[in-house]
Order: C-alpha cells, then sequence, then structure tokens
C-alpha cells in the first residue's frame, strides 16, 4: 500500500495546536535560548517540511525540557529556570498536559512509519 503523501504529519498538527504553549513552556523552562529554539522547531514544522534528523534531534531536545530531564544537573540552564516554578503554580499541570500531548503526536507519528 502506498504512502500518503498529502496527508498532515502528527508533528504538524501538534505544533499548530499547540504553538503557544509550546513557546510559553520553553521559555518558562529553559529561558529565552529555549524559547527560539522551539520557535524555529515550530517555524520548520508549520511548513509541513519532512521530519529530517536536525528536526528528530529538535524534537527529542523538547520533549527532554518538557519532561524535565535535565533539572537536576546544575549545569544546566533548565535547573535554574525549574527552581524558579512554584510547585502549585498552574503551569505545572499545563506543562504536563503539553508533554502528554506531545508523546501522543510522537507515538502517532511513529505509527505512520512501520
Amino acid at each position: 500500500m502506498p504512502k500518503d503523501t498529502t496527508s498532515v504529519s502528527p508533528w504538524s498538527v501538534f505544533v499548530n495546536e499547540n504553538s503557544d504553549a509550546l513557546v510559553r513552556s520553553a521559555l518558562l523552562l529553559g529561558g529565552p535560548i529555549a524559547e527560539r529554539r522551539v520557535l524555529r522547531l515550530i517555524n520548520e514544522l508549520s511548513y509541513g517540511q519532512s521530519i529530517t534528523t536536525k528536526v528528530k534531534r529538535e524534537l527529542d531536545a523538547l520533549e527532554d525540557l518538557l519532561s524535565l530531564r535535565h533539572v537536576d544537573n546544575p549545569d544546566r540552564e533548565e535547573a535554574g529556570y525549574f527552581a524558579m516554578i512554584h510547585p502549585a503554580s498552574r503551569d505545572v499541570d499545563r506543562i504536563c498536559s503539553l508533554l502528554d500531548r506531545f508523546q501522543t503526536a510522537r507515538r502517532s507519528q511513529d505509527c505512520l512509519l512501520v
């Protein structure tokens, strides 16, 4: 069965639906550098470009940021930004929800590649 090349990728859908939340979360968790990185990623995915190795690397970095993978490393900027977030902040729930949607998009994309 031929692959449908006209459909929109799960990543493009995810980015279009969540771009504002992605930018806010990146700024909150990783500062201006992470914010710019996410803006570049959104730009690339918004135009429906193919998922290149570079884009995959950026998606992995975004998942690391949203999942708080590096917040316990004092040598990483994420540790300082994370320390400034109050645990009861509504942002915590928003980021968790965003991560869930991110991982759903990743699973959907992986299913298309099989």
